[in-house]
């Protein structure tokens, strides 16, 4: 028979034991801080390309199929190759217009070359058209980038509308600035349903509205809008699933408009995640998002 151990001997033996299922759970964590980390590195760098289809009814013949590419929220964002991914993912979907729709900088951005080079490389694959978001708003550079991208031939929207031709087919398009834009010059912000209806929007044609903010998709309604482009949300930031965005600004928790295709009294609002991050620097089963819009007739879709 074996000597029984001692005290001190299972107690070295517990100890020992005891030591292994630390280091073996101290190493599990560490795996899943890895594996966490390196999902997070991966899910803020893939861009998704999303098509919608919205119907326009009555949406002329010529216009059937018009395809636009909204391009919102880019924050100067700037790693790797991404702008020149968010440029070909742009150019491989043949769209026939382009609707940057705000905060194309940060309102901390002071350097704008790269900006202007991709907003160049924009408009030579279909017209662009811009509208400011609150960062611009709030930017130092706000004039030097209005002259920059006028000077590239992007069409710069402020409270404004222009008639499209289109084989022979009108469009309307209309920007209205971020309510930012007149706060930040200590002036009283408008209500977008003011500013739209002494734009005196024409009822024979088609409308496309350019406004960086989606939580003011009720100030839209009622004045012939067909379809709005919208940002600022950044999807929620978080996406929970089966659930949704986690917190939009200007939204609070739970937004209820920060993505996808909303339709509202004959309107349809489709908004994008966005392209960049601003304040919060990581977005969690969110990817950054460029949208696809087709235009489609009553039972063409």
């Amino acid at each position: 028979m074996s000597a029984p151990l001692s005290i001190a001997q299972r107690a070295d033996g517990t100890s020992r034991s005891a030591g292994r299922r630390v280091t073996a759970a101290a190493l599990v964590v560490l795996l899943l801080l890895v594996a966490t980390g390196a999902w997070l590195l991966w899910d803020n760098r893939r861009l998704d390309v999303t098509t919608h289809d919205v119907v326009i009814d009555p949406l002329p013949p010529a216009l059937d199929g018009l395809r636009i590419a909204q391009v919102s929220d880019l924050h100067a964002a700037d790693f790797g190759d991404f702008r020149k991914r968010v440029v070909s993912s742009v150019g491989e979907a043949q769209p026939d217009l382009i609707a940057l729709t705000g905060d194309l900088i940060d309102y901390r951005t002071t350097e704008l070359a790269s900006v202007l080079d991709m907003a160049e490389q924009l408009q030579a694959i279909a017209p662009a058209y811009f509208v400011l978001g609150n960062h611009e708003a709030d930017s130092p550079v706000l004039e030097e980038l209005l002259a920059g991208l006028a000077d590239r031939g992007v069409v710069v929207l402020r409270d404004e509308a222009v008639q499209i031709e289109i084989d022979g087919a009108e469009l309307t398009m209309v920007g209205l600035d971020d309510p930012r834009v007149r706060a930040s010059g200590r002036a009283e912000p408008r209500e977008p349903a003011e500013v739209l209806a002494e734009l005196d929007l024409p009822e024979d044609s088609p409308t496309v509205l350019l406004a960086h903010r989606p939580e003011l998709l009720e100030g839209y309604l009622g004045i012939g809008v067909d379809l709005v482009f919208s940002g600022h949300a950044h999807g929620g930031q978080v996406r929970i699933p089966w659930v949704g965005g986690l917190y939009a600004p200007h939204q609070g928790t739970f937004p209820a408009l920060s993505e996808g295709v909303h339709e509202r009294e004959g309107t349809s609002m489709v908004i994008s995640r966005g392209l960049g991050n601003s304040i919060a620097g990581v977005r969690v089963n969110n990817p950054r998002e460029l949208v696809i819009v087709e235009l489609r007739r009553e039972g063409s879709a």
